[in-house]
């Protein structure tokens, strides 16, 4: 979906917007492994939610990142135990291309539920009854903010920081092509809430206690170059992950150091996920479409930035995936 006139509701804007004021017991979600997009909107919906006097609850697979519960009102965001007992009437979805990438949070949905689906990942193919994909948005919280300006929300302080949150790290700070004049004309709007800009930056990118840096060393040693030296490669098991803090995204601090090296088509992170799963991490400095790469192993996101899961031992992950990075760069 395109980007609207500005000022003017969309068809499905009205009826998503109708859908919520309508609904009474919600459901807020996002990816699992979520990032400041996907949680900052799933906050910022949930909070929009509770002011319509909503029984709402925001649950992920997994706990909160220990990195991003600076985020105002992030204990809003609950780890699901399996002993829920929530039949919610409404499910809405955030910065997710794919329901399966909601993981277990998929069990609470119900058949009669009313699904929506908020996103601006070009792989997204619209899987609910209501459906806001706008892929020329930045972000999600892009969206989110045009959406909640037309439902006539009032924001607030909490909410315009979680917003901005989304779409800085987006962007990449606003220099990645996502980034737009509506971006910026956003920000400007976002910022009269007094933004404590600076102070959300250092929290972001600047958070690497000093006790991590000889394990990011020696992590970083372990990078190979791959298919004549175009890809940049890091091999990463649970023990490697589990030996940093966690107070800063160890494979966001990675892609940032590596973006900054000319000659590298394509940055790949393996992780070591559950027994026999591997979780891959693309990024794309040419002009190789990693979207379409991570769609072939039932994986998505952006052009430039997506991920997948494979099936396998971490070596057998590698192979697959480098050569289909290797069919990308050849065929140009």
């Amino acid at each position: 979906m395109k980007r609207g006139k500005a000022g003017k509701v969309s068809t499905m804007e009205k009826k998503i917007i109708d859908a919520l004021r309508k609904s009474r017991k919600v459901v807020v979600t996002m990816h699992v492994h979520p990032d400041p997009d996907a949680l900052g909107a799933a906050l910022a919906m949930t909070l929009f939610l509770k002011s319509l006097g909503k029984d709402v609850r925001l649950y992920n697979e997994g706990e909160c990142p220990k990195w991003l519960t600076f985020m105002p009102r992030s204990r809003l965001c609950h780890a699901l135990t399996g002993k829920e007992r929530f039949s919610p009437d409404t499910v809405v979805i955030l910065d997710c291309g794919d329901m399966n990438r909601i993981g277990k949070v998929k069990g609470l949905i119900g058949e009669r539920a009313c699904v929506i689906n908020i996103d601006h990942h070009v792989t997204n193919q619209g899987f609910a009854q209501l459906n806001l994909v706008q892929t020329g948005y930045s972000s999600t919280s892009e969206i989110l903010y045009e959406l909640l300006k037309r439902a006539r929300f009032t924001f607030t302080r909490d909410v315009a920081i979680l917003l901005y949150l989304g779409i800085l790290t987006d962007t990449g700070s606003f220099g990645f092509d996502c980034t737009t004049s509506h971006t910026h004309e956003v920000i400007a709007d976002l910022l009269k809430y007094k933004i404590p800009v600076g102070e959300l930056y250092r929290k972001v990118y600047e958070t690497m206690p000093k006790e991590d840096l000889k394990t990011f060393f020696a992590t970083m040693n372990r990078l190979t170059l791959e298919c004549d030296a175009r890809v940049a490669c890091l091999v990463m098991t649970k023990k490697d992950v589990e030996a940093f803090s966690g107070d800063f995204d160890i494979r966001d601090k990675i892609f940032g150091l590596l973006r900054a090296i000319n000659g590298l088509d394509v940055i790949v992170i393996f992780t070591e996920a559950d027994l026999g799963r591997v979780r891959v991490n693309l990024r794309s400095r040419g002009n190789v479409d990693v979207s379409r790469l991570a769609g072939k192993f039932n994986g998505g996101g952006h052009k430039k930035a997506s991920g997948c899961y494979v099936d396998g031992s971490i070596l057998q992950a590698k192979e697959l995936i480098l050569a289909a990075i290797q069919e990308a760069i050849v065929r140009g």
